[in-house]
C-alpha cells in the first residue's frame, strides 16, 4: 500500500488491512468515488465545525487511562461496534459511523486531488477531515496488523458488527499515547491533543469540536 503524497509526518497512524482479509465498506459519507488500496490523506482545508445536536465535549483528564505508548498504532471500536477510532503518538482519528447526521464536506473540498471518500475527523496540531478509501481505523480480529497488541491483554469484550469481530474500548475507559487521549462513551468517542487543549467528539448526532 502505497502513501498519498504529504503524509509522510502521519504514516505511523496509517492502518494496513491484512492479506487475505476484505476490508468492511466504510458508513456513507458525502464524496466522489473510492479507491481500494489508498491511505488516508490529511486535508487542508475547510475547517472542521460542530454540529448543532451533537453532545459537549472536553479533553478528557488522563488518570485512569490505558497507557498504549508501547504500540505503534491502537485502533478500537466503540461497544456499539460503530465507531472504529484509533489513536498513535503523533495522531488520533474516528471514522463517521453509519447513519452519521453531521455535515461532512465533500471530497473536492477534502482532498481534491485524490479521488477518495471523506470517512473521519482527526487531530494532530489541529482538527481536521481526511479522506481514505481502506479503513484507517480497522479494529477487527481479522486484522493482521498490531493494531489490537494493546487489546489482547486488557480483558475487554469484542463485539460483532458488519460481518466482523472488533475489538472494543468500553464505556468510560481511555487510551492515552504521549499527548493524544482517547474517551469511550454511551454518548460518543472524544479524543484530543492534551497538550494543545484540541479535539473532537464522534457521535452518530455529528461531532463536538474541543478548542
Amino acid at each position: 500500500m502505497k502513501l498519498v503524497p504529504g503524509l509522510a509526518a502521519a504514516a505511523t497512524l496509517l492502518i494496513t488491512v491484512g492479506c487475505g482479509v476484505t476490508p468492511p465498506t466504510l458508513p456513507p459519507a458525502p464524496s466522489v468515488g473510492s479507491t481500494s488500496g489508498s491511505v488516508a490523506t490529511v486535508p487542508a482545508s475547510p475547517s472542521p465545525v460542530s454540529s448543532p445536536s451533537a453532545p459537549a465535549a472536553s479533553v478528557p483528564d488522563a488518570a485512569g487511562a490505558i497507557d498504549v505508548s508501547g504500540h505503534p498504532n491502537s485502533a478500537f471500536a466503540s461497544p456499539s461496534g460503530a465507531i472504529w477510532c484509533s489513536v498513535a503518538k503523533d495522531m488520533a482519528l474516528c471514522h463517521f459511523p453509519a447513519g452519521f447526521k453531521g455535515k461532512v464536506p465533500t471530497s473536492k473540498q477534502t482532498c481534491p486531488k485524490e479521488m477518495l471518500d471523506v470517512t473521519g475527523i482527526s487531530v494532530t496540531k489541529k482538527v481536521q477531515y481526511f479522506c481514505s478509501g481502506d479503513p484507517t481505523a480497522f479494529p477487527s480480529l481479522q486484522n493482521a496488523s498490531n493494531d489490537l497488541d494493546w487489546f489482547k491483554t486488557s480483558g475487554f469484550p469484542t463485539v460483532k458488527y458488519n460481518g466482523f469481530t472488533l475489538a472494543t474500548l468500553p464505556y468510560g475507559q481511555k487510551l492515552v499515547d504521549g499527548n493524544f487521549i482517547c474517551l469511550s462513551e454511551s454518548s460518543g468517542v472524544t479524543c484530543a491533543n492534551s497538550k494543545l487543549g484540541v479535539g473532537f467528539k464522534m457521535a452518530k448526532a455529528g461531532v463536538t469540536l474541543i478548542s
